[in-house]
Formats: C-alpha cells, structure tokens, sequence
C-alpha cells in the first residue's frame, strides 16, 4: 500500500520504526483508521500522531447491522478528526451502508486544502476487507 510517485518519492517512509508521512492520504488513511491502540504510542509526543482507532474493533464484531454502521461512522470520524485540526484537511466526512446481508461499505470524503476531495471506500463482506481510492 505504500506508493511511489514519478520522481521516486513515497507516500509514506519510516525513521527508526516510526511511520512519516512525505506526500499523499492513501496511507495516512490506512494508518489512522487501521491504527489501533499500541505500545509505539508511548514514543509520541503530539497526540495527533498517536494510532487510537476503535474502528477494527467495529468490524471485528462480525455483525452486520445498522448498529456496526453508525459505530463504524463514527469510529472512522473520531481517527480521521486529527486531520483536520493539524490542518491536513478542510473537512471530513463519513458515510456508510449495509451492501448485502453480509457486507458493509463506508465511503470517507477528505476536502483537501487544495479544494480537491478524496475519496475513499472501505468495504467490510464476510469478514474481509477491500479499500478502493478514488481521486
């Protein structure tokens, strides 16, 4: 999932074991929405650098309902709010739905500050899991 570009650059790259973001949202989606809670936390001083998202523990509920889509919502908002208050993004917004009897999607809209807006669709059927970037 770590891109490169034209000129060789990566959307992510480490520093003693430490994730740092050079360009692009794919991974900085992926980080803070898969991000659980860990012991590399304690090595971060900025919390919005801290990977806390209660979202895996959403899905790793395997139920699917209505319940399961608006915790998902809201888990996925709660990871991606840092975002927008260190100013990476303009707005974020979440959305989700029930696909089959046994699948769920969320689509994430990020308002970049160029104007732009990404997005990004998670798809949680039968347990496994697909993310699809749309710019």
């Amino acid at each position: 999932m770590i891109k490169e570009d034209s000129t060789g650059n990566h959307d992510i790259s480490f520093s003693c074991g430490n994730a740092e973001m050079t360009n692009g949202l794919e991974t900085y989606v992926i980080l803070a929405v898969f991000g659980e809670d860990c012991p590399a936390n304690a090595l971060v001083k900025n919390e919005s650098e801290k990977m806390q998202s209660r979202f895996p523990e959403v899905i790793r509920r395997n139920v699917v309902n209505d319940k399961t889509v608006a915790d998902g919502i809201q888990a996925i908002r709660q990871a991606l709010a840092p975002a927008v208050k260190e100013r990476i993004v303009n707005k974020v917004e979440v959305s989700g739905s029930i696909i089959s009897a046994y699948g769920i999607a969320w689509e994430i809209k990020l308002h970049e500050l160029t104007g732009n807006v990404s997005r990004y669709i998670i798809n949680w059927e039968r347990g496994e899991l697909t993310a699809e970037f749309i710019k």
